[in-house]
């Protein structure tokens, strides 16, 4: 009898689900376009691997003419945003604590003095199709 419960045990703990693949580092995760959708708005925003960013009105007009330019840095889930060119540049960087998935980016702000930019404080950008 002891013998059967311990084989029933061992069985019962057993699992024949696939172990769940590791998520990618955020410094992965981040690197693509995303863009805000109605009714919040169609504003875009792409992240590069060599650490650049653009913010531009849509998707569409990424390429052609943005908003803004400049730089990102991502330390674990602390987002730094710094634009260069366009709206917010002579307001120095905007940090944000990130939740990046598969689906999109959480964005919630923890500094940053320009209003234009803190728009995208409790939002969630989707990754542009």
């Amino acid at each position: 009898m002891r013998g059967l419960a311990l084989v029933v045990l061992v069985v019962a703990c057993g699992s024949s689900h696939d172990p769940i693949p590791p998520k990618k580092p955020n410094n992965e995760l981040i690197i693509d376009t995303f863009e805000r959708r109605p009714p919040n708005g169609t504003t875009a925003m792409r992240f590069r691997a060599d650490g650049t960013v653009d913010l531009a009105h849509s998707k569409a007009k990424l390429d052609l003419e943005t908003l803004a330019h400049g730089t990102w840095q991502l330390d674990k889930d602390q987002l730094t945003l710094t634009y260069e060119t366009g709206i917010c540049a002579s307001s120095g960087p905007g940090v944000y604590q990130v939740v990046l998935s598969k689906l999109g980016i959480h964005f919630k702000k923890v500094s940053d003095s320009c209003d234009q930019r803190a728009k995208i404080d409790g939002e969630v950008w989707r990754r542009a199709q």
